[in-house]
């Protein structure tokens, strides 16, 4: 599990895909479980607690998911740092949302959802590169 939480080396396709799946599950999971206890916290100190847990739920997912990302990009030769521009792409496509522009939004999610296509549908590295060996699943090159 850290081992997928690290930034060094590189991650196939197949495994960028499974994993982020996994990281959703995982925070949707949580944040069931969270919600349900909001409904039953009786105090406001458990409240506050419980929308605590849910704001921690949402970070650990986030930095999951970039952690999975950076070792994408990775394998096609790219670095990590670029995650970093679609940080800035979602933080511009959340501004847009609460401005309540319905077309900047649309035109920015269609932005968003193509980039993150490219990040999971472009073919990694046929050789070893500057981030490492081919990555493999299960002894089968990705």
């Amino acid at each position: 599990m850290l081992k997928t939480l690290s930034l060094r080396g590189r991650l196939g396709r197949l495994r960028y895909f499974l994993f982020t799946i996994a990281v959703i599950a995982i925070a949707a999971a949580a944040l069931f479980v969270l919600t349900r206890l909001l409904t039953l916290a009786g105090t406001r100190q458990a409240f506050s607690t419980v929308q605590g847990l849910v704001a921690l739920t949402y970070v650990l997912a986030i930095i999951a998911s970039f952690c999975l990302m950076v070792r994408r990009l990775h394998d096609f030769d790219q670095s990590g740092w670029w995650t970093l521009s679609v940080l800035v792409l979602h933080l511009v496509y959340s501004h847009y949302q609460i401005a309540g522009s319905l077309t900047a939004t649309i035109l920015m999610g269609i932005i968003l959802l193509a980039v993150h296509l490219a990040i999971l549908l472009a073919p990694g590295s046929k050789n070893p590169n500057r981030f490492g060996e081919v990555p493999g699943f299960i002894g089968v090159p990705v």
